[in-house]
């Protein structure tokens, strides 16, 4: 066995937001010979064992708080101290075990176990921070960690440390730029029609949802079609899935496909959609949800659209007809598209995770 192999370990999950950019970091590394393994939770979508094999991935038996009241809630709640617990004791033992040269949190509750620990062992630990917003994991350890990874320049202003390293937030290798026309073709779509992909992330946006199914017959008679991902529990998203012009689907496994197959896109303000639409350079307008913890889907969309790289549109602003008059302007002018795609490729940075692996290469090699 080689001695000299590095390891990294990479905890965080429970949403693709948190778990993408960490499998994202793990595909770099291993590009380089370094051995990753991760931590998630149980309860997390990691859990299903899609994303990452399962004998690289270790799961706790733990959930965050809940805040919503309910009996099982309550209960889930008190016995959250004892999940702690059993948490660290089986952290431990996966770090006496694998050995590694650095661990690194994603955000998610699974994180904080492993930085924690890392850290009273003095092992390299690094956060890396999606939101321009700090999250509640980056706020409790920044000023412990060895390293903090933003993926917005404008976070830094919200920490005070030496060693935040701008890198942008890294894409999985899975997105990758298509050709339009072999993309459209892939969804049976019109090669030559103005085409927008609606997502409101794995889950979908049920307002969002709600505003399309009531309103797509007007994308539809100003001959725009439509890629739209609905999520895996949608409500009353009864139209005419046969229509030529809309193709629905409850999630896009080939994101890539139907990000090259679109010439602009409506989505949530999650980190890991806008890095997927940045890098593939398309304009967009953002809907952040509004009850996002500390706001930071709005702080991300705005963020972005005072560099004019996208446009923002709340939720409230749907009903006056907002969304659909922005699209059609879109759609009716190739300079505003083009004003768009330059400033994106100004703004977006295309090799994150190669960044962030040759940051933690020199970091253990220091050592």
């Amino acid at each position: 066995m080689n001695s000299n192999l590095k390891k990294v370990l990479i905890a965080g999950g429970g949403t693709g937001g948190h778990l993408f950019p960490a499998i994202a970091i793990g595909e770099e590394l291993e590009k380089d010979n370094i051995e990753v393994k991760y931590i998630g939770s149980k309860y997390g979508i990691e859990s299903s064992y899609k994303f990452i094999d399962k004998e690289n991935l270790f799961l706790l038996n733990l959930r965050g708080i809940q805040r919503s009241i309910s009996i099982k809630n309550i209960i889930r709640n008190l016995i959250l101290p004892i999940k702690i617990i059993k948490s660290l004791y089986q952290v431990n033992s996966i770090i006496k075990t694998f050995k590694p040269d650095m661990i690194i949190g994603t955000g998610g509750y699974s994180c904080a176990i492993p930085l924690y620990l890392g850290i009273r062992k003095k092992i390299l630990t690094a956060i890396q921070e999606q939101n321009v917003i700090p999250g509640m994991v980056t706020k409790t350890f920044y000023n412990k960690v060895n390293f903090i990874f933003t993926s917005f320049r404008e976070t830094k202003k919200y920490l005070n440390h030496t060693k935040i390293l701008f890198t942008g937030n890294p894409i999985r290798s899975m997105i990758k730029k298509v050709d339009t026309r072999e993309a459209k073709s892939h969804f049976n779509l019109s090669p030559d029609k103005f085409t927008v992909l609606i997502i409101g992330g794995s889950q979908g946006a049920q307002s969002i949802n709600r505003h399309i199914r009531n309103n797509y017959k007007k994308y539809i008679d100003n001959n725009i079609q439509i890629i739209w991902q609905i999520g895996e529990n949608p409500k009353s998203i009864a139209i005419d899935r046969l229509d030529a012009g809309i193709k629905i689907f409850n999630f896009i496994d080939e994101m890539d496909l139907a990000y090259s197959a679109s010439d602009f896109v409506v989505s949530r303000a999650g980190a890991t959609a806008i890095s997927e639409i940045l890098y593939l350079e398309k304009p967009s307008i953002l809907i952040p949800y509004p009850f996002a913890a500390n706001n930071h889907q709005e702080i991300n969309a705005i963020t972005l659209e005072k560099k004019n790289v996208s446009i923002t549109v709340s939720e409230e602003d749907l009903k006056d007809g907002k969304l659909e008059k922005i699209i059609l302007e879109f759609a009716e002018s190739n300079k505003k598209i083009n004003f768009y795609k330059k400033n994106i490729k100004k703004y977006s940075m295309n090799n994150s995770a190669y960044l962030i692996k040759e940051y933690i290469k020199d970091a253990i090699d220091a050592r």
